[in-house]
């Protein structure tokens, strides 16, 4: 039906927490396997890079590495980074915010380290702190900072991040 409405659609198979749930990850990678296999048209693949500061090391580059072996585009999408703090953590902000702009120099870093036919793009989901939608409801702790700029539109250190990767 995609073809249809438009025969130059590129269809991605797109989810969440891969990146946190290696077991999610894994079982997403074996289905994308199994789909090609059967000949399903799959123009690319996504992750929806929602990532908590404190992720492993290594973890967000090691999945796009993953994701990589199947030669399609990649599709980084929809990253914000939260530095939500829970009762148990009691890392302070300014550490928070280094490991928070490690990561997303990390997984920026993996993308742009993918062969250029593979790097389709990379999203954020939003630009200021206070537009976020972790700043909202329920998710809001008052204190997250999950974007490249602060309250005021300012950029953080995660925009510096993804500037120098990107050779910006």
């Amino acid at each position: 039906m995609a073809a249809e409405a438009d025969p130059d659609a590129v269809l991605f198979i797109n989810d969440y927490n891969l990146e946190h749930n290696p077991r999610k990850g894994a079982t997403f990678l074996r289905m994308v396997e199994r789909l090609l296999g059967q000949g399903a048209p799959i123009g690319g693949l996504g992750t929806q890079s929602h990532i908590d500061y404190d992720i492993e090391p290594g973890r967000t580059a090691a999945f796009i590495n993953e994701m990589a072996q199947f030669g399609l585009p990649i599709h980084v999408s929809e990253l914000d980074m939260s530095m939500g703090r829970s009762r148990t953590d009691l890392t302070r902000t300014p550490r928070r915010r280094e490991l928070q702009t490690e990561r997303v120099r990390e997984i920026a870093d993996a993308f742009m380290a993918l062969p250029e036919r593979q790097r389709f793009a990379f999203t954020v989901w939003g630009l200021r702190d206070r537009d976020s939608v972790l700043r909202r409801g329920d998710w809001d702790d008052g204190r997250d900072e999950p974007l490249m700029f602060d309250w005021l539109g300012r950029p953080k250190p995660m925009f510096k991040a993804l500037e120098e990767a990107f050779g910006a």
